[in-house]
Parts: structure tokens; sequence; C-alpha cells
């Protein structure tokens, strides 16, 4: 069973593994001290809103007696307050849907990007979040972590959220691509700060902020709008009333596609004002970005698609 150990008090878990493949998804705090010690940003957030729905593991039963009240006043900082060490190298081959990229960066005090625009390493048709992960330095180790992206990151076939890249070839699939990444001694292009709009350099913090701001409730002056972006209606625009828009080849939206069912699918605000899209049985299916939607949270950017059509949520 992996043991996890609290990096502040020292405190060590034996975690049965089907414990421990809920970590990465869930919340847990260490006994001892109350250090976080497992879960993401969607967590966090989620908890923060919606605190009926997510149930924090409680790590009393895989205490380990004896470990961790002497660590307290020698154990060293942890690991992720460690700056950054001397500048290494990563060689990235990514290829996407159409497009590829070969390149050495050098990476220092600034985080290299991966995402779908703005980004050091930009792969548009791929499905990736706009700031999909990052790669940066922890001490002398190079880290990679997910940025809350919607569609995962996965490091050598394990989702991550956040992991050591140790020496050789490793394999990360971010959206549908797929991006070999290999720590070398060459020197390559330096990693600058990304700037947005002449603004300082966004990091994990400023990416955590937007989430949390997009996930907030529309405003009550504004109005969420189904926009067609591709197909029969493209172009068109439909007002998405508190009731929700039901879209198929019959419904609120009416849409002449073969490839739709009658009722296909629904978007409709929840109870916090974010619209959802749900499903409705349709033959074909309904799909936000490239995942099955049944009943999903859409955000900014999000594409959902349906037979022959691709849809946006606008507010406005």
């Amino acid at each position: 069973m992996p043991v996890i150990r609290c990096q502040k008090c020292g405190q060590s878990y034996d975690v049965p593994g089907v414990i421990a493949v809920r970590l990465p998804n869930a919340i847990a705090t260490c006994v001892t001290c109350g250090e976080w010690l497992s879960g993401n940003k969607a967590a966090l957030l989620a908890r923060l809103l919606n605190p009926q729905d997510i149930k924090e593991i409680d790590l009393t039963p895989y205490k380990i007696d004896g470990d961790g009240s002497s660590v307290v006043e020698t154990s060293a900082p942890a690991a992720a307050e460690l700056p950054p060490g001397d500048p290494r190298s990563i060689r990235i081959d990514a290829r996407g849907t159409k497009e590829s990229l070969s390149r050495v960066f050098t990476i220092g005090e600034h985080t290299l990007w991966i995402g779908r625009k703005g980004c050091h390493v930009e792969l548009d048709e791929a499905e990736l979040s706009l700031k999909h992960c990052s790669i940066s330095l922890r001490g002398d180790e190079l880290v990679v972590r997910d940025a809350d992206s919607h569609m995962g990151t996965f490091l050598d076939g394990q989702q991550i959220t956040e992991a050591v890249i140790g020496d050789g070839v490793h394999i990360l699939r971010v959206g549908s691509a797929i991006v070999s990444i290999e720590p070398t001694t060459d020197m390559g292009a330096y990693v600058e700060p990304i700037r947005d709009g002449g603004f300082a350099t966004i990091d994990e913090s400023a990416v955590f902020k937007k989430i949390q701001e997009r996930e907030v409730a529309a405003a009550p002056s504004e109005r969420a709008v189904l926009v067609c972006v591709d197909g029969p209606l493209n172009g068109q625009e439909f007002e998405i009333p508190p009731a929700g828009l039901v879209v198929g080849r019959e419904g609120h939206v009416r849409v002449p596609d073969e490839f739709l069912s009658r009722r296909h699918f629904e978007v409709v605000p929840d109870s916090e004002g974010i619209i959802r899209v749900r499903d409705l049985g349709s033959r074909n299916g309904t799909f936000l970005n490239s995942l099955p939607a049944r009943d999903t949270k859409v955000h900014a950017g999000d594409e959902i698609r349906a037979g022959n059509n691709r849809f946006r949520i606008e507010h406005r």
C-alpha cells in the first residue's frame, strides 16, 4: 500500500490502493497538523461553492503511529516552496491534430506553458484548454502540473495533477495531442514570461483565480446566449431562458440535421446560474469539446457538438 507523508509535520499514512486512486480528485488533510495533502483546484473550488457535494477523505484509520511529532523541529521546507535552482533544459516533440513542434526549451525562473493559445507550446486543434498544463523548476526538479484542464493531463499513461519529470523520455497526453518530453543537457530557447495583454506573468495562482471567476454564476444583468458556430443554423443566436432550451429536429431550437434526434440535448442554467448541457438520450450523442456531455457545466471557450453542428455559450 502506498505511504503518504506530510511535508509539514512528517506524519505518514499507509493508504490502501483503493483510497489512493481517489486522492488526486478528492480532498485530504493531515490529521496531525491540518496540512493540505491532496486535492486539485477543481475539488477546492467545488468545496467552496458546493460544500455538500465534496466529502473529505478521513486519513485517521491509515495514520502510522510514532511518526511525525519529532520531525517538526527538523523538517525542511515543503518541496513546493523550493525556489528554482540552476536552469534546466527539456526537449519537447508535440504532435496535435494538424500542428507539430520539436524544440528544446531552457527553463529557469519562468514557467513553460502548454495550451491552446497564448502559450510557449500552442496546439490549437488538439482540444486543449487555453492554459492546459505547465512545466517549471522546483529546486533542481522539473515538475509538470495540470492547470485544472477540462480533459486532464496524463504522464506516461497516468492522470496527474503534479509530477516530477525524471530522466529519459516521457509521454505527456494533453487533449488529443501526444507530447514527448525529455530532460536534456542541450541549451534551448530560454523560457520567457507569458504576458496577457501587457499584464504580469500568468502563473498557477492567476489561472486558479480565473477558474474561480468563470465558475461564479453570471451576474443578473448578463444574458446567456446559445450561438451556432457551425451547421445549418450557423450564425444564429438563441437566448437561454431560466427553463432552458431544447435543441434537436424538434424543440425550442429546430435544426434540419438528419444526425440529430428529435430532442437531442438541452442547455439550462443550474441553481447557481451556470449553464449545463444535458444529452436527452440522443442516438448519436452530445459532446462538450470531445467528451460525452450527460450533465456537464459549460465553461468559456467550450464547444457543444451534436451531429453536424457546433454551438458555444456566450454571456452578454
